[in-house]
């Protein structure tokens, strides 16, 4: 892994004000996702192409990746035991978990330590002009709301971006345009002194849990120990981007990147019934989940945002129907499954962010990785083991629930022997 990092450095030029050991790129890699490590898909809704990569990497063209306009790309999360170091003979790499999203930091002597989840990001604005994190208004840690003319509002940028705690249940962040600058929710870290700063801005995302499984077979696993040399770890690639707590749930998200607004989401009721189920008012640039257990978790549901902030308001959008796949032999059909829906905007040179022309009003549909990326302009995403047209429903659910006893039975029978 170390032998990656001894390439010549690229670096962009930085802002006087700016952390200055910081890489920022323009250019990168269409995959990245080589070794092990924990993985979020980051999905490009800025109307350009976008490059990501951790601040402290040594050569774009391998290290950071690149998402072309209406993509989502899996980015891996590389923890070192050294945050400070990252190249070398001396860099060791540890295992990642869902424990090590969030940008830590710790400041000394003028440099940055940065975790994992730390990121910089650079999307296009043509004309070899570049837009960097930013959010509207001059008083962090929040964002100034109900922006009417971004040429207008006050602007603070930002050095790095976060990928957040919150990301862990929809494995997804999101980046997408507001003025000249890529979208942050909020200032979640800043340092400053002899003139350069530090200040970090979270990337949209929606919240809830990670719910992987034990480890058995074709199931989702538990995640390893925080700190676990990743040469000691005996974790596969793959099951890894599908790690998580064991608790068997499927999840509805929305997520706001429509309106600077708060906007209702409700999702459909239980099969039978036409009563919907309420989210919560979802904030611009933000997310809300909602969860169902037990045997309704395979029942198809359709995601809502509404015109107001409360659930009596108009529905303004209505999302095509996820039904939810089998992807694990015993189980209820959506068990340990995250489905979102993003409304967001497609006029991305809009100055006015609380309106969006009916044109304009476009859904992209997502899922955790399970394990490769999943999005898609319809609710039937793409790839394998997401939501579709295979169900386990009905009279089914009686003989989903006898396979799913027989597979506990032989999965603890596996796991003891």
């Amino acid at each position: 892994m170390a032998s990656r990092y001894l390439r010549a450095l690229a670096l962009l030029s930085l802002a006087a004000a700016q952390e200055p050991n910081i890489t920022r790129c323009t250019s990168g890699a269409a995959n990245i996702t080589t070794g092990k490590a924990f993985h979020v898909q980051v999905c490009n809704l800025f109307g350009a192409t976008c490059y990501i990569n951790h601040p402290y990497i040594q050569d774009c063209a391998t290290e950071s990746l690149e998402i072309l306009s209406g993509e989502c790309k899996l980015y891996p999360i590389f923890e070192y035991v050294d945050k400070w170091v990252r190249s070398g003979a001396s860099a060791v790499e540890e295992l990642s978990t869902q424990n090590d999203l969030g940008c830590t930091e710790f400041i000394s002597d003028g440099k940055a330590q940065l975790s994992g989840a730390c990121a910089a990001v650079q999307c296009s604005l043509g004309g070899g002009a570049w837009a960097g994190p930013g959010m509207t208004g001059n008083s962090p840690p929040t964002r100034e709301t109900g922006v009417t003319n971004t040429a207008t509002a006050a602007w603070t940028n930002f050095s790095i971006v976060e990928i957040s705690d919150d990301a862990k249940q929809l494995k997804n962040v999101f980046l997408y345009r507001t003025g000249d600058y890529v979208a942050t929710t909020r200032r979640t870290y800043t340092w400053s002194t002899g003139g350069v700063t530090l200040s970090t801005g979270k990337l949209p995302t929606s919240n809830g849990n990670n719910y992987g499984a034990l480890a058995c077979l074709l199931r989702p696993v538990a995640c390893p120990a925080q700190n676990t040399l990743l040469s000691d770890a005996s974790i596969s690639a793959s099951d890894l981007k599908m790690c998580g707590a064991t608790g068997k749930w499927v999840y509805y998200n929305a997520v706001n990147l429509l309106n600077d607004a708060s906007l209702y989401a409700t999702y459909s009721g239980d099969t039978g019934t036409t009563t919907s189920k309420n989210m919560a008012a979802v904030p611009f640039l933000d997310g809300r989940s909602g969860f169902q257990s037990g045997d309704r978790m395979d029942d198809a549901r359709a995601v809502m945002l509404h015109s107001g902030d409360a659930a009596s308001s108009a529905v303004l959008l209505t999302s095509g129907t996820f039904t939810p796949k089998v992807d694990f032999t015993g189980e209820v059909a959506g068990t340990w499954r995250s489905y979102g829906v993003v409304f967001y905007c497609d006029d991305y040179a809009r100055t006015d962010l609380t309106q969006c022309a009916e044109a304009n009003r476009k859904m992209l549909y997502v899922a955790d990785p399970n394990p490769e990326e999943q999005f898609g302009t319809s609710s039937s995403l793409s790839g394998s083991g997401t939501a579709g047209d295979g169900t386990t429903s009905g009279g089914l659910r009686a003989l989903a629930s006898l396979a799913s006893f027989a597979w506990s039975f032989l999965c603890f029978g596996l796991l003891s022997s």
